[in-house]
């Protein structure tokens, strides 16, 4: 035992010298002070009452990253070690994120593994960087980022009716058609192996294959085959000129669109910065197939073809705006899944304040509207033509950007979908703290 101590001893060591580690840590930490809603809920005596006040919280971001090279740069790798929302390790989400890459000269990488936050991700202002950290601290309303109850929270269609769990709304494919990464390509995020060609400084040609997630696989008769592990694959077309960034993407398998049973989706994207103002620009165009065989490549032969969205950002020393807008559009009426030949628009704007050096207010609001179309499943699956939900969301942050953060908010919203009789708003107070170390 004392020699297989020393001889892992002495290969660690040598590991060491031989391979430069990098070791980061986060933590999130959040608490809701009060959160209510106006909801009735079931008073065991055959009424209803008020939904009671309560107080939770939890850890949404409990992470270690470690990162290194070997070779003089010629292989490394990158691990995250993630914890649950309660803060405990458990085997479903304790490995965030994992891969090992080569890469034998500058114009060519391979990487394999696990790629959990999505590579080659075009999505500017529109995603993520719409509220940056406050989304994972839980004091933001991010919707946009993920979608409904199946990738994060949302603040549309998450089917939270408190007499009915299992709403019709909450089996819906509608709300995936809010999602601003049915616009724009969120990246790829499935476990495979990618490879990024860069043939020149400003062209970058990135491949990704699912090849461990093998998403389009296995939802009909026919055994899983290599045809649809290679059209679940990612193709990204990426060229950065002095006047912006311009993208064109295939996803086979992208997250929002699988939920609304396209086929693979295209994605073109622009950004560009010109002094304090940045632009976005994302059209998508989503495929649509049917096939007997293989329901996960598309079970209808009609679809929402069409998403098109904006995002902009001006900033200064003393204020700024953050602005998104989605709209899908171009469905069928023939499609047969309700509210797929509707037409959806997602907006949300983010006005913030520099008040001193260590201190920002942001005021975040927002609409999400559904109108019904030729079929009218809109209003024969929940009882109106046109659907309104809607976000307010004021918070504070005390310290810099990417430092330590005290965050504090107020959060107000609707989903716009009557439950019984009325409609309900939910209202929480979150107080976060995150550190980086």
């Amino acid at each position: 035992m004392k020699k297989l101590i020393a001889i892992s001893v002495v290969f660690a060591l040598v590991a060491g010298a031989a391979f430069a580690v990098d070791l980061t840590g986060t933590v999130f930490g959040r608490v809701n002070v009060l959160e209510g809603s106006t909801a009735k809920v079931d008073d065991g005596e055959g009424g209803t009452t008020s939904a009671p006040v309560t107080a939770s919280g939890g850890m949404g971001r409990v992470r270690v990253d470690g990162s290194g090279e070997a070779g003089d740069g010629e292989f490394g790798g990158y691990i995250r070690i993630q914890s649950s929302g309660d803060g405990t390790l458990t085997s479903g989400n304790a490995l965030d994120s994992a891969y090992a890459w080569w890469k034998p000269v500058d114009q060519f990488k391979l990487i394999i593994g696990e790629f959990s936050d999505g590579f080659w991700g075009k999505e500017g202002v529109t995603g993520w960087g719409f509220n940056q950290m406050p989304n994972d601290s839980g004091v933001a309303i991010n919707y946009g980022i993920w979608c409904g109850p199946y990738w994060g929270s949302s603040v549309y269609g998450t089917g939270n009716d408190p007499s009915d769990p299992d709403s019709t709304w909450n089996k819906s494919n509608a709300f995936a058609f809010l999602h601003n990464r049915y616009t724009f390509f969120e990246g790829f995020v499935r476990p495979g192996a990618s490879l990024e060609i860069t043939p020149a400084d400003m062209i970058g040609i990135n491949i990704g294959i699912p090849f461990i997630s093998k998403d389009r696989s296995g939802d009909g008769p026919k055994d899983d085959t290599a045809a649809d592990v290679y059209k679940a694959s990612v193709v990204q077309f990426d060229i950065k000129m002095d006047f912006g960034n311009i993208a064109i993407t295939y996803d086979g398998s992208s997250r929002a669109g699988m939920k609304a049973q396209d086929a693979g989706a295209i994605f073109v994207y622009y950004g560009g910065s010109f002094g304090d103002l940045s632009i976005d620009f994302g059209f998508s165009y989503h495929l649509v197939a049917k096939n007997d065989d293989n329901g996960k490549w598309g079970t209808d032969d009609k679809s929402l073809p069409f998403g098109i969205g904006v995002g902009v950002k001006y900033a200064t020393d003393s204020f700024g705006v953050k602005f998104r807008t989605t709209a899908v559009l171009g469905g069928d009426k023939e499609r047969g899944e309700a509210g797929n030949d509707a037409t959806y628009i997602n907006t949300s704007v983010l006005p913030f304040f520099n008040l001193g050096d260590n201190l920002t207010a942001f005021v975040g609001f927002g609409l999400a509207m559904v109108k019904d179309g030729e079929s009218k499943a809109i209003k024969e699956t929940f009882g109106e033509s046109s659907i309104t939900g809607w976000y307010f969301n004021p918070y504070l942050r005390v310290g810099a950007e990417w430092g330590p953060t005290f965050y504090f908010g107020i959060q107000a919203w609707s989903d716009g979908i009557k439950y019984g009789d009325s409609k309900v708003t939910n209202w929480a107070v979150p107080v976060a703290l995150m550190v980086s170390f």
